[in-house]
């Protein structure tokens, strides 16, 4: 873990939305092919919009809205969201859905490691939001910066935990 805790404004933006079962955010990730499912959803919905792009790396957002709870196999139901510069026609096959998302006020941290420790993390930033009177107004997220598509090794992945807080009256 790295870094303070601090707490920011997120601004509203744009982006397409997918929804996963999966073990883990690792699951998007083959690091041994390289190989990306969230490349392809890219590709897939800027096929069918060629309006719409993605910015570049740098100056993207995109975060992973993390569950309070597992599925009954043991997954957990992950959404992705990716910033787009304009909106286009959500998938036929419900792949994706174009949607805006709200600004929010978020404690946050940033998080160097493996994403199987992204939950130790989290668990440092809901202590330290009770621990200063703020109450949480939202499911959190797990912004990347830094991961297998521009590091080798999953110690250097680099992710931005955000959870959306309100403080207490």
């Amino acid at each position: 873990m790295t870094g303070e805790i601090r707490i920011r404004t997120i601004p509203s933006c744009t982006v397409y939305r997918a929804e996963y079962d999966l073990w883990s955010i690792s699951d998007f990730f083959d690091m041994e092919t390289g190989e990306n499912i969230l490349y392809e959803l890219q590709h897939l919905m800027e096929a069918a919009n060629p309006q719409v792009t993605v910015p570049e790396l740098g100056e993207d957002y995109n975060f992973f809205q993390l569950p309070m709870g597992d599925n009954p196999d043991g997954t957990k139901h992950i959404i992705y969201r990716d910033m787009t510069i304009g909106r286009g026609k959500d998938s036929e096959d419900g792949a994706y859905v174009f949607e805006t998302v709200p600004e929010i006020t978020a404690a946050t941290m940033l998080h160097e490691g493996p994403y199987e420790t992204v939950t130790e993390a989290f668990a440092r930033v809901l202590d330290w939001i009770e621990a200063k009177g703020f109450t949480v107004a939202g499911p959190g997220r797990c912004s990347a910066i830094h991961g297998p598509w521009d590091r080798s090794r999953p110690a250097e992945f680099l992710n931005e935990i955000q959870v959306p807080v309100k403080k207490e009256d």
